[in-house]
């Protein structure tokens, strides 16, 4: 996902999973659809569909649980590069959680946890009838961790063959605030600051801004997951945005744009000062996209030290609508 920072490919059971270039997403390579259904079926076939239909909220320390949480667990070790092992029962119209890997290793859904399935879940659900996959990577908060994953799933039978809920897998990596940290300081050393620091409104053609901008787009394009690469500067008691790797004639932000800063700005104004991030994910609606993401800032110096301005990293998945 992230070279130098988050290894670009993660090998897991055999599974290639590659990621893509110019800032976009990252995309499962062309068969890991299929082995992450293949992940999610050979796991499926080693839990005890009688013991688990049985389980009811309160049964967390029971022998039957405690077995099915210790196969979760011990399958995610065998299989490095999966994060998370965790299954999943119909109740109505609503899904249930019933054992994780993680349950009683920090934070983790009990037994009757409930889960409401929105218009996106199509593979999950469809993981109830047989082995499914989603079609993308999607970034997830989870008990204060934040990670990029890509999920497969598939139907735990009982002893007649009969459905009783499904296996859920995901793969991915970690995301923390040091290796968005080191993103945005990796890139702050590659930006003129002298150059950035006179640049003003009306120089977006100009070779200076040119060079600023392609730098940008080239460290996001060699990162993939890194949705947004943008530079922004204090002017007195404001902050407007500089040089974004994604502008074009006539787009904004411009040199010049303002951003208004609110109470929660604390990690982008500590960014002036020293690398920072941002400890959870933020929804931001932009060009008619939908962007749920998490960012990590560092300041740009120019020839003599002095700080002339911050750069922006964020690392997301969008929605188009």
């Amino acid at each position: 996902m992230l070279i130098g920072v988050i290894a670009l490919i993660i090998v897991v059971a055999g599974v290639w999973v590659v990621f893509s270039q110019g800032g976009a997403e990252p995309v499962p390579e062309k068969n890991t659809q299929e082995e992450l259904k293949a992940l999610a079926a050979e796991i499926a076939t080693q839990i005890d569909g009688d013991a688990f239909a049985a389980l009811k909220p309160g049964d967390e320390t029971t022998p039957e649980f405690i077995a099915i949480r210790d196969r979760l667990a011990a399958f995610r070790d065998a299989n490095p590069g999966v994060l998370y092992v965790y299954t999943m029962r119909k109740v109505g119209n609503a899904t249930e959680y019933v054992v994780d890997a993680d349950y009683g290793r920090g934070y983790a859904p009990a037994v009757g946890e409930v889960y409401y399935p929105t218009d996106d879940d199509t593979a999950f659900l469809a993981g109830f009838e047989e082995p499914s996959a989603e079609p993308e990577y999607y970034i997830e908060e989870w008990g204060g961790v934040v990670a990029y994953i890509i999920s497969g799933y598939a139907p735990i039978k009982d002893a007649s063959g009969s459905i009783v809920g499904l296996v859920g897998v995901d793969i991915g990596s970690v995301i923390t605030e040091d290796m968005l940290k080191g993103l945005a300081t990796e890139i702050a050393a590659q930006i003129d600051g002298d150059a950035l620091a006179a640049l003003k409104p009306g120089d977006e053609t100009t070779p200076e801004f040119i060079a600023i901008r392609d730098r940008l787009a080239a460290f996001r394009d060699e990162n993939p997951g890194v949705l947004y690469v943008y530079t922004m500067r204090k002017v007195n008691d404001t902050i407007e945005y500089v040089v974004d790797a994604d502008y074009k004639p006539g787009d904004t932000p411009a040199i010049g744009s303002i951003y208004q800063t609110t109470g929660d700005d604390s990690k982008l104004l500590a960014g002036f000062v020293g690398p920072s991030a941002e400890s959870e994910l933020s929804t931001e609606e932009w060009d008619n996209t939908t962007a749920i993401i998490i960012s990590g800032y560092a300041p740009i110096k120019d020839a003599t030290g002095a700080v002339v301005g911050i750069v922006g990293v964020d690392i997301g998945s969008t929605t188009a609508h």
